[in-house]
């Protein structure tokens, strides 16, 4: 499987995600309906998933699944699984606050590599039509990796392990798609860079996010 293979299945699945949200968009930006709003009060609304309202709190969970196998002398294939669980609060209309817990398993030939990360967020929903929205978000972390390289087999095997302890900067900003109330699904590009630490890094891609709020 080679690399440019995975990011056309990337590509190709933003695609999808755009054009499945655009048409729905589209056949549902006219008119309001009746709902209730946190009270239980009878309300008109022109946004079908009344997402992003005052005191709402969303649950959703990041995930990031990746494989790819270069060609050539001495390329390892790479496996890369994300998992990134979070709560967020609408404090004002729009403007939420939150926190994140992340896992991170990165697998390429003899070297394994875990980081756990925690930290806070905060993000704003661009409503762009009915179903569909923009969500960027902004956050710092904390990450602790290890990195276990083994070389050899049987008695002659030899392991190194490294740690490191970081601040990351996170940015997210996925398309968000609302198809029914209390239930959302975004994908959308992130930006992992660590500010400090012995050993430095950058991760970049797509991420795919799934979750509800009440």
């Amino acid at each position: 499987m080679s690399k440019n293979w995975l990011n056309a299945c990337v590509a190709a699945a933003a695609v999808s995600l755009l054009t499945s949200a655009t048409a729905l968009a589209q056949d549902g930006d006219d008119g309001e309906f009746v709902s209730r709003d946190n009270k239980g009060d009878i309300t008109m609304r022109d946004d079908a998933a009344g997402f992003g309202e005052k005191g709402q709190m969303a649950f959703s969970t990041d995930a990031a699944l990746g494989f790819s196998r270069l060609t050539g002398d001495n390329r390892q294939a790479t496996t890369t699984i994300t998992i990134r669980p979070a709560m967020d609060y609408f404090v004002i209309e729009n403007l939420s606050v939150g926190g994140v817990v992340g896992v991170d398993y990165v697998k390429s030939g003899d070297t394994r590599s875990t980081t756990f990360s925690l930290g806070p967020r905060v993000g704003y929903n661009f409503e762009l039509s009915r179903l569909l929205s923009v969500w960027p978000k902004l956050g710092f972390s904390y990450a602790y990796s290890k990195q276990k390289t083994t070389v050899g087999d049987g008695p002659a095997e030899i392991s190194r392990t490294v740690d490191n302890n970081a601040i990351a900067i996170n940015l997210f900003a996925p398309i968000m798609l609302h198809p029914a109330p209390h239930f959302f699904a975004g994908f959308g590009p992130f930006l992992d860079t660590d500010l400090n630490g012995d050993n430095r890094t950058t991760t970049w891609g797509f991420r795919l996010t799934l979750g509800g709020w009440i």
